[in-house]
């Protein structure tokens, strides 16, 4: 269990106290077979509980309340901090309207991982006023059907592809950083207590002053990459480099939450505009430490801690040998401020082993790793390099200039 979820037991019986009404109760969902992992699990029950826990029109609208006056992107609140707010006063109807205990209820918050509670549809946003005419719904994993309660607690199974006409409250995975890069303030901010420029926005990259390097200036994506109870898609391109031993690691990452002049949002399949892929800064230190080394270009859909990769790290290695078998190792680029794309094809000198977190239960998505366009043959759209996946798919492509 974690220690910043531990409930003092002086605090149980204040605990106890909040639930000063009869809330309503339904028994927890049986486990669906197909959802073996005990993140899922966990996930779902809190669904669940929270359903029955909003049947309650004071706790409705409470979180109602929460949820408009958020000042984060989609109205989104973190689950987290929420249940722990004001006393702990919604952990308590939680535990009640599951009829379970605070402890129980503690471990799975513990097991879901960071999960953030908003209404990712924006029809659904204007249409719903706080009434009983809702669904709390949450998912496993991307390319899954998403389940959701009524509340009464009981489970129904949505379409994959879009949403239904009935207002869903989605309680999913964390994307977003309500701390504003300030990881100790992770259990006081339920809505975002970030501040300045730290969580991007709009969509045409940093608002601080240029600076020179690697710029992305055009990019494509042939679909979202995410499933519509999470909301917008977290787009994400990550520059890897190799130290002297051949080991992997992160030279930079833009997206909407990197901050600084790495804050970019692309929130459909096609963007314009301008943001460092990698400033001079960094390839000048990049260059100090490995002369003459090379770059992978990787694109992700974030589905948790941005700029961290948390994936199947076999399923990845192999995914990355393969593709340089196919391009015959041809599947990286050296960057060339001299040039006016600013970087060119190479031959690849590493895996990204070393940079993925691996988590086989629950993933990041591999959207492509950047080929260029001369070692892959085409390039649509003026591109200069395409994003390639399993079997040579392309999934996207981009277009850098260098920037003086």
């Amino acid at each position: 269990m974690s220690r910043h979820l531990l409930v003092p037991l002086i605090a149980l019986a204040a605990l106890a106290a909040c639930a000063d009404r009869d809330l309503p109760t339904a028994p927890l969902p049986d486990q669906p077979a197909a959802a073996t992992d005990p993140t899922t699990t966990a996930r779902e029950r809190l669904a669940a509980r929270l359903a029955v826990a909003l049947a309650d029109p004071v706790t409705r609208r409470e979180v109602v309340d929460r949820l408009e006056a958020s000042t984060a992107p989609e109205g989104k609140l973190q689950f987290q901090a929420l249940v722990r707010a004001d006393g702990s006063r919604l952990l308590a109807r939680l535990a009640a309207s599951g009829a379970t205990s605070v402890a129980e209820l503690v471990a799975d918050l513990d097991a879901a991982r960071g999960l953030e509670l908003y209404l990712p549809v924006e029809a659904h946003r204007a249409a719903w006023q706080g009434d009983t005419h809702f669904l709390v719904g949450t998912i496993g994993h991307d390319g899954e059907a998403p389940v959701a309660f009524d509340a009464t607690g009981t489970r129904s199974i949505l379409h994959p592809d879009r949403p239904p006409t009935t207002p869903v409250i989605a309680l999913v995975p964390q994307e977003f950083d309500f701390t504003g890069g300030r990881p100790h303030l992770k259990l006081s901010c339920w809505t975002y207590c970030g501040g300045g420029d730290s969580w991007g926005g709009g969509g045409g990259g940093s608002t601080l002053t240029p600076q020179g390097g690697l710029y992305l200036t055009k990019s494509h994506f042939e679909e979202e990459f995410e499933s519509w109870i999470k909301g917008k898609p977290e787009f994400e391109y990550h520059v890897y480099g190799h130290d002297k031993n051949g080991d992997s690691f992160q030279i930079s990452c833009v997206g909407e939450h990197a901050g600084g002049p790495y804050a970019w949002d692309q929130n459909t399949l096609d963007w314009t505009g301008a943001v460092p892929l990698m400033t001079e800064a960094d390839r000048v230190a990049y260059e100090k430490l490995r002369p003459g080394g090379v770059v992978r270009i990787v694109a992700w859909e974030d589905d948790d801690e941005p700029c961290v990769v948390r994936a199947d790290g076999g399923h990845i290695a192999t995914l990355i040998r393969n593709l340089d078998t196919v391009f015959r190792t041809w599947t990286s680029g050296k960057v060339e401020p001299g040039i006016i794309r600013g970087i060119k094809a190479a031959p690849s000198a590493f895996d990204l082993a070393k940079s993925v977190r691996n988590f086989i239960t629950t993933s990041d998505d591999f959207i492509g790793n950047a080929v260029e366009t001369s070692i892959a043959g085409w390039g649509p759209g003026g591109a200069n390099w395409l994003l390639k996946t399993e079997g040579t798919r392309t999934t996207g492509w981009f277009v850098t200039e260098y920037r003086r």
